[in-house]
């Protein structure tokens, strides 16, 4: 049984959400190689690494699964409490028509 909380991002959602995260890190990529070209100094040294992991942890970034039905997801609901309804059946009173 899904949970509306547990059920997959819908995907052109995860789609735009992927490609901007991609984006804003390959354009960070693209600032710390023009840094390390005009800044010298240990500054340098910084850009090259950022310039050189930051393809790495994009696609990391990007293709990591995502939480669903946490407090870490902005857009899932969590109830306080989790109560099934085959939890309970029978609870309650059963009104029956006279005969």
């Amino acid at each position: 049984m899904h949970r509306i909380t547990s059920a997959d991002p819908d995907p052109p959602r995860e789609l735009v959400h992927r490609e901007r995260t991609y984006l804003i890190l390959m354009a960070t990529r693209m600032v710390a190689i023009v840094v390390a070209v005009v800044v010298p100094g240990w500054w340098r040294g910084v850009a090259i690494a950022l310039g050189v992991l930051l393809p790495y942890v994009a696609v990391v970034l990007v293709n990591q699964a995502r939480t669903r039905g946490t407090e870490l997801d902005p857009y899932a609901f969590v109830p306080d409490h989790k109560v099934a309804v085959a939890d309970r059946p029978f609870e309650g009173t059963i009104i029956r028509p006279e005969d």
